[in-house]
């Protein structure tokens, strides 16, 4: 017991059964470590190049995305998408290829620049609370939000949601991914030695480490009914074997990493639908290593 506390003395549970960190970041930053590190340094999985491997799977989930989507968004009409934490702008380049209507929100320019160029048009760049400010005041609001790996890391989440709130249409949806941390699973590792310390606690970029049931609750807290919940990224299963144990044998990495890549793309070559199947039932046990929720205005 007395090592757990001490492996949990970073964070802190909160009332909705997620974790936070005990000492946050400021905005500042936070901004500045995304401009210098997360991008320009290619940290957090952001990369000036990617395998063809990568690039598939990136469509791939945007595919999955749109699936999980229209199983409750059913209307016809081509829709205007949101996408807030951009990045590279493959989520948007999967829908802009489709024709619809696309915009996205980040920090920085950087990733798209070196990514999807042609999609820079349709960024706005800088601070999401005062861009979704800008966009409330213009009565602009769209049928789709998209937000991968930002409510983990924003200050004021429920500011954030409120906002969304504002832009998306009333049978619109959000469609918000997030890191999986703390889950079950990653504590019975820790439980049992498997894993030394908690890997995953980034104290320069994540303020907030979700897990399934404290993803629903919060989103539920602040006004958003979950449609459904689905895993993304099965990588972790390989922690169970001390060969594929990537994180105690960080020399694992890649293969375990190109792995993943090439099992998640022949699944969805085998059935997209299945395998949205598949991840719905690992999402709804609280595995995976990010969660994807489905959500509407309550």
């Amino acid at each position: 017991m007395v090592g757990r506390k001490r492996m949990l003395e970073k964070v802190i549970k909160n009332k909705f059964g997620f974790y936070e960190l005990r000492n946050k970041p400021t905005a500042e930053e936070q901004q500045k470590d995304f401009e210098e590190e997360y991008y320009q340094n290619e940290k957090a999985g952001y990369e000036s190049a990617y395998t063809p491997e990568a690039l598939e799977y990136f469509q791939n989930k945007a595919q999955q995305k749109e699936i999980a989507i229209k199983k409750v968004w059913t209307s016809n009409t081509v829709p205007q998408i949101l996408d807030i934490g951009c990045g590279e702008g493959f989520f948007m380049k999967y829908f802009y290829e489709k024709g619809c209507k696309v915009t996205g929100i980040d920090f920085s320019k950087y990733a798209m620049e070196h990514n999807n160029p042609e999609l820079l048009p349709y960024l706005k760049q800088g601070d999401c609370y005062q861009i979704l400010g800008e966009m409330i005041a213009q009565n602009i609001q769209y049928d789709i939000v998209n937000m991968d790996s930002v409510l983990d890391m924003v200050q004021d989440q429920t500011k954030l949601l409120k906002l969304i709130k504002q832009v998306l249409k009333t049978d619109g949806i959000l469609c918000c991914k997030v890191g999986n941390n703390y889950s079950d699973y990653q504590l019975n590792l820790l439980k049992k030695g498997v894993l030394s310390k908690e890997y995953w606690l980034d104290e320069e970029g994540h303020t907030y480490y979700f897990n399934k049931d404290g993803f629903i609750r919060f989103m539920q807290e602040n006004g958003y009914f979950c449609k459904d919940i689905y895993a993304e990224g099965l990588i972790e299963l390989n922690l169970m074997n001390e060969l594929t144990n990537y994180y105690e044998n960080p020399a694992a990495g890649k293969s375990c990493y190109k792995a993943k890549l090439n099992i998640e793309n022949m699944l969805h070559e085998l059935s997209s639908e299945k395998t949205n199947e598949i991840m719905r039932l690992f999402g709804s046990m609280g595995l995976g290593r990010e969660l994807v929720g489905i959500f509407q205005i309550a």
